[in-house]
């Protein structure tokens, strides 16, 4: 009897779903439906940083997701006074990003749904296993991040090969 062979990128592609749907759920639930997995992540990452400056580009790379992205995110954010962005004095050009009043009242909120959601996707795990994890969870974030650097060097026609594949 052969076995299927399972895919990572699959695996974790399945994962992202379920604990969007779970966050999504949850979220509802508290009476903050309006806001996505992304956004929530955004908002707790900067309560714990309001006590620094935090830029477009801080979120772009705490992330992994691009400008484009990440502006679309923030403007759904401000549309819905979670946050808001302010000009700096030393570079006009620069936007500091900051909750409001209503962003830090929602936080402990979103820190009891993410806390909950890490308890259950924990659960069963031992610390051993979560070690195991998070080591293959960089590395395969560094094969990634080699992949990419490789496709910008080597030019538009190495990911032209790529996609090829």
């Amino acid at each position: 009897m052969r076995t299927k062979k399972r895919a990572v990128g699959q695996e974790i592609h399945r994962l992202h779903q379920i604990v969007s749907k779970y966050l999504a759920h949850n979220a509802k639930r508290s009476g903050i439906d309006e806001i996505t997995m992304m956004h929530g992540w955004i908002l707790r990452y900067l309560y714990e940083n309001r006590e620094k400056e935090v830029f477009q580009k801080d979120i772009e790379k705490t992330f992994s997701i691009g400008r484009s992205t990440v502006t679309n995110l923030i403007q759904i954010l401000e549309k819905k006074e979670y946050i808001r962005r302010e000009a700096v004095e030393r570079d006009a050009r620069l936007k500091r990003v900051f909750l409001t009043e209503k962003g830090i009242r929602n936080n402990e909120m979103l820190r009891q749904m993410f806390d909950r959601m890490n308890e259950v996707l924990e659960k069963d795990i031992s610390g051993e296993e979560l070690e195991i994890f998070f080591r293959v969870c960089g590395k395969i974030h560094a094969n990634l991040e080699r992949e990419n650097i490789r496709c910008k060097e080597g030019g538009i026609e190495c990911c032209e090969e790529f996609c090829r594949k």
